[in-house]
């Protein structure tokens, strides 16, 4: 289950994650996610591809990390436990910061996004990723400009911290 918010990320609901695709067709609400970049000092963000198996962009590049919210959790709460999932550490709460939170436009759903500072490769879990790279933010969007296969709202997003200056 995933909470369902509206416009203003209040909840009014639930809603089953199975069901999600009614979110923009039935226009339903909203749900909510929590994603992150981990930053190295060279300034290159860990940037993981996706199994082939996912539902949501098989095959292609991720977040570092992130998930969606559900009933009970918030956005940090949220964030430490995809980590902890998806990345096999426990998070630094000094190394982890929360930047901003963005609406719905490219997906439907409001997502936290934070950035992570460490110069360690994570020992990803295999369910999850199937490799990853360092890239700058440049070849990042360059990446993404030449029609690799990605989440939606990474462009977005990326774009948001070059224009607050986070990454």
């Amino acid at each position: 289950m995933l909470d369902l918010v509206n416009d203003k990320d209040e909840i009014i609901g639930t809603i089953a994650r199975s069901q999600s695709h009614r979110l923009t067709t039935e226009k339903l609400g909203f749900t909510r996610a929590s994603d992150m970049f981990i930053r190295n000092t060279e300034g290159k963000l860990w940037i993981p591809k996706r199994t082939a198996h996912k539902t949501i962009a098989p095959n292609g590049l991720d977040y570092s990390c992130g998930g969606h919210v559900t009933p009970g959790d918030d956005y940090d709460s949220t964030m430490i436990k995809e980590i902890e999932e998806e990345l096999n550490f426990t998070p630094d709460p000094g190394k982890l910061h929360y930047i901003t939170k963005m609406p719905p436009t490219t997906t439907p759903y409001f997502h936290a996004i934070y950035v992570y500072d460490s110069d360690e490769t994570p020992n990803y879990n295999p369910n999850d990723f199937v490799s990853s790279q360092w890239m700058t933010p440049k070849e990042l969007l360059a990446t993404l400009d030449n029609g690799a296969l990605a989440k939606t709202s990474i462009k977005e997003t990326v774009l948001k911290l070059l224009e607050l200056g986070k990454i």
